[in-house]
């Protein structure tokens, strides 16, 4: 079923008892906008004059013992001082309600929506009071308060414990099902990246439960003080520190992708400067992970792929000059994203 089918299932017949659940006025409620692979329909409304959202699931991966096990590790952290948007019960005490409806689980949660705005939403500009180092050091410092965090985090049982990576991607099936025949040397390439992956140590200090995706589209920064506060937690899971340090430097990318080589190495370790002092306050991670960077941005670009190349055959030359890149750069072996290669060219980021 469409995704624009469920959309007015829910409209019709699960909305208004959601509504009544959470204490939310349905006709006032505001449908954020779609995007493609969002696993939610997510509302914004607001009680007593203070914002709240209404999240409703409804993807079978998405299941009420998933998000359960999510809801309770936000509330371990924000009892442990990490400002996420918390969960908020309904009017019978529950932190997740579930309404049936077409043969559909609608699980629906709410959670109080964290001061400020997306940096994104004011076309990347930061508070005019504070330095752009500030901006980047929070948001080293946010992931090193979730790591610490996750160090000492017990799920409450096995039936409520939030999946590994792995489980959560299926890479290698993605690569049987996804990945062309005709492309043998990019199956061969992913299929020795997550056969690496997997022979790597996992321990307390270097793996746990992470947010799983971590970037500046799934926080909100409070204008006034630079306090970060995160959402969408619902691709948590267990996966290894590093992995969010190299979104984190993916992440810096945008700020300087139309400059010249130099600059770009400049920017880039300068950023990563900043962002690793905020971790470094709150978290050790041994330097012998942060030199497998390099490897887990492979492991990045491999998740954008597997999106992605379900468009392989389309017309839409853009759209192919993204996907070509991403190929070239696995199959090539060329790291960092290609950001310091000749492959990457200023004037068409990130396309071949």
């Amino acid at each position: 079923m469409e995704r624009r089918e469920i959309a007015e299932i829910c409209e019709a017949e699960v909305l208004a008892s959601a509504s009544r659940l959470f204490t939310a006025d349905k006709e006032a409620l505001k449908l954020f906008p779609d995007y493609e692979g969002s696993a939610n329909l997510v509302y914004a409304y607001e009680l007593q004059d203070k914002p709240f959202i209404l999240r409703i699931s409804f993807r079978p991966d998405r299941t009420a013992s998933q998000i359960q096990a999510e809801i309770h590790f936000l509330n371990y952290l924000a009892e442990n001082g990490v400002r996420i948007a918390k969960p908020v019960p309904s009017q019978g005490g529950k932190y997740l309600e579930t309404i049936q409806a077409a043969g559909i689980s609608f699980h629906i949660a709410s959670f109080v929506r964290g001061k400020g705005m997306r940096v994104p939403d004011n076309d990347y500009r930061y508070r005019d009071e504070a330095p752009i180092e500030e901006y980047f050091q929070n948001w080293g410092r946010v992931l090193g308060q979730m790591h610490a965090r996750a160090k000492t985090y017990e799920p409450p049982g096995e039936d409520l414990k939030r999946p590994d990576w792995f489980e959560l991607h299926t890479p290698e099936e993605l690569i049987t099902t996804r990945v062309p025949e005709r492309l043998p040397l990019l199956r061969e390439r992913l299929l020795s990246l997550f056969k690496e992956l997997r022979s790597l140590e996992r321990d307390q200090d270097s793996f746990g439960l992470i947010h799983g995706d971590f970037n500046d589209g799934n926080f909100t920064v409070d204008y006034a003080n630079g306090e970060i506060t995160v959402f969408d937690f619902d691709d948590c899971c267990y996966f290894w520190f590093v992995s969010e340090l190299a979104s984190a430097w993916e992440g810096g990318v945008g700020r300087i992708m139309f400059a010249e080589l130099e600059k770009r190495r400049s920017f880039m370790d300068y950023y990563m400067e900043q962002v690793m002092e905020g971790y470094s306050r709150e978290n050790t991670l041994d330097t012998g992970w942060l030199i497998l960077m390099p490897l887990f941005l492979k492991v990045v670009q491999a998740e954008e792929l597997f999106h992605f190349i379900q468009y392989i055959d389309t017309p839409d030359e853009e759209l192919q000059a993204r996907i070509n890149y991403l190929i070239a750069c696995l199959e090539e072996d060329i790291p960092y994203l290609g950001f310091f290669d000749s492959i990457y060219s200023p004037k068409r980021p990130f396309m071949l």
